[in-house]
């Protein structure tokens, strides 16, 4: 096909501009219904996957039943663990792109932008309760503090988080999944592998290390959050 009938093909073709002020006027005569921004969240929550929630709760059985039975090593079963309620919050959040739903997600009446933060809200929110809880389990046993507890336990959690928000902006579909499963599996082993290898760096003379490693865990997850969100933005296609 020559040029000439390409261009007399793209003239007739081609569709006009819309005008800007009727589309505005148009649009302000849509009765658009208004929802608070708990109400939002609310939604949201019945679209978390039940097994993902109930999943998330079950981690406080083994804790259970380690504190009924006075065990020492329930903190490090937990903590080798934990790496897997990370995996669990992580795919959930980012459920839509693993599963190559995001423009189906981005066509409705919420960005998606808003749709994942609520829902890495709720998930984070509910992870912060399944730790807290095992915090006081965990210690029963262990001659360790509360605070060297939560740490243990933190670091793993918050290592995967991280580890698993930057796979699944490398990959997609279910690549991603499989990259994050390794991720918390290498997590979990390796601390397991660390506290029998190297069990002096969970001495209490070396906590401040554990603390500056957590706070650097939790702002670099806060980081990884705003690349994930700001990835979506980009995918933001004009309707």
């Amino acid at each position: 096909m020559n040029k000439y009938l390409k261009q007399r093909i793209k003239e007739v073709l081609e569709v006009p501009a819309p005008d800007q002020q009727e589309k505005a006027k148009f649009l302000r005569t849509l009765a658009i219904p208004r929802i608070s921004m708990w109400q939002f969240v609310l939604i949201q929550i019945t679209y978390l996957r039940k097994k993902v929630l109930i999943l998330s709760g079950l981690f406080l059985l083994p804790a259970l039943l380690g504190a009924g039975g006075m065990k020492p090593d329930t903190l490090w079963v937990i903590s080798a663990l934990i790496p897997f309620l990370a995996l669990l919050a992580v795919t959930e959040s980012v459920r839509s792109a693993m599963y190559g739903m995001q423009e189906f997600e981005m066509s409705t009446r919420f960005s998606l932008k808003s749709v994942m933060l609520a829902r890495m809200s709720v998930l984070g929110l509910l992870d912060v309760i399944v730790i807290c809880c095992l915090i006081p389990l965990c210690r029963i046993g262990s001659n360790t503090s509360l605070l060297q507890t939560g740490l243990y336990l933190m670091v793993p959690y918050l290592l995967t988080v991280n580890i698993s928000l930057c796979l699944t902006r490398w990959f997609h579909g279910r690549e991603s999944f499989y990259g994050c499963m390794c991720a918390a599996v290498l997590v979990g082993g390796g601390g397991w592998m660390l506290h029998i290898i190297a069990g002096f760096i969970y001495q209490l003379c070396y906590i401040h290390w554990w603390i500056i490693l957590s706070v650097f865990l939790i702002g670099k997850m806060a980081q990884e959050i705003c690349h994930t969100i700001r990835q979506t933005e980009e995918l933001v296609w004009n309707s």
